[in-house]
């Protein structure tokens, strides 16, 4: 009994999102102005964890839309190595 309904319980949830995900799908190209920001945000959380490595001593990004679906990132890297320009390891 109790898998007939965990079942019947799976078989409604598929459904649903199987009818919801193309509405779901274009909702999100609504939102498609904020990706720079998302973006943004993850790149400079991954920065700050370079950052606290000590492999940069700092760093600045800049993130626009130049149109639909076109983007610009700008990324300053200030790399932390010594005299010379070039480590090799």
């Amino acid at each position: 009994m109790l898998e007939y309904v965990d079942r019947r319980i799976r078989f409604f949830f598929d459904r649903s999102i199987e009818s919801m995900l193309p509405s779901l799908i274009k909702l999100s190209f609504k939102f498609e102005i904020f990706f720079p920001r998302f973006i943004k945000l993850f790149i400079n959380r991954k920065l700050k964890e370079y950052k606290e490595t000590g492999a940069l001593t700092d760093y600045k990004v800049r993130a626009k839309r130049r149109g639909r679906f076109h983007y610009f990132f700008e990324l300053d890297l200030y790399l932390n190595i010594g005299k010379g320009g070039e480590v090799y390891e």
